[in-house]
């Protein structure tokens, strides 16, 4: 990570109605990461949700429609639902005009249920654990740096952002940038793949049980592959407390040239 930038400088900076990505906000194969994009809708979405009063969000989804450019971005959100227990916004992101990506995200007003059968907190303490060792580095700048990648016992990683990637806080944003990953972390030191494909995931979505605390997010991810060129990854992910949902992503599988 570049030591000149401050820790606290966002990866999306605000310009009037724009955001700024900054050359940590890329991806490995051109183009903005994933997992940037996707936590920049949801932050959005989880910012106009506190403001509407629609409670938690839980769920979301994006669909990632062409390469987001390191260029100004603009966001524009539009209320779907507000109900007595639920809400759902859903927030487009565009670059010179064109739609560069789509997300719909679902909110919990919560209400105390009595005797309900919770699971049980389970502690971690990530930033005990040693680093990553498979973290992928490229010639350029990219989300990787800003990253910090532990792995446990479990072969599950945890990730945390070093910088924020919004300038307000953002439990499911930064949930979604560690969680697009989940493709690397379940292919660990298969080098061999690394080099004959690019996988890049065409769409992301979380579903929570609550909502995540503290900065780390565990994933434990496995992928399926299939010969025509698609597959899916899955991941269980958790936080400081214990389990904490799901991620999917449909992967599109391309030989490199």
């Amino acid at each position: 990570m570049d030591a000149s930038v401050a820790l606290d400088a966002p990866i999306f900076a605000r310009h009037g109605a724009q955001w700024q990505p900054a050359p940590e906000a890329a991806g490995p194969f051109g183009g903005l990461h994933g997992g940037a994009v996707s936590g920049l809708i949801v932050a959005e979405m989880e910012r106009e949700g506190t403001e509407r009063g629609l409670g938690l969000l839980l769920s979301a989804a994006v669909v990632l429609l062409r390469p987001a450019p390191m260029a100004p971005l603009e966001t524009r959100t539009e209320l779907l639902r507000k109900g007595g227990r639920a809400g759902a916004l859903e927030t487009l992101l565009t670059a010179g005009g064109k739609l560069i990506a789509k997300g719909m995200g679902s909110f919990v007003a919560p209400t105390p249920v009595a005797d309900t059968p919770a699971e049980p907190p389970l502690p971690a303490a990530p930033d005990t654990l040693p680093p990553w060792p498979l973290k992928l580095r490229f010639a350029h700048r990219t989300l990787f740096d800003a990253l910090d990648l532990r792995i446990d016992a479990e072969g599950r990683v945890w990730g945390r952002l070093m910088r924020p990637l919004v300038p307000f806080a953002s439990a499911m944003a930064n949930a979604f940038a560690v969680a697009d990953n989940g493709q690397p972390f379940a292919l660990g030191g298969r080098h061999d793949l690394l080099r004959r494909f690019t996988f890049p995931n065409i769409d992301i979505a979380l579903h929570l049980s609550r909502p995540p605390m503290g900065g780390w997010i565990g994933v434990k991810a496995r992928s399926d592959w299939r010969p025509d060129g698609m597959g899916l990854t899955e991941s269980e992910l958790c936080d400081e407390m214990g389990p904490l949902g799901r991620c999917c992503q449909t992967i599109v599988l391309m030989p490199r040239g």
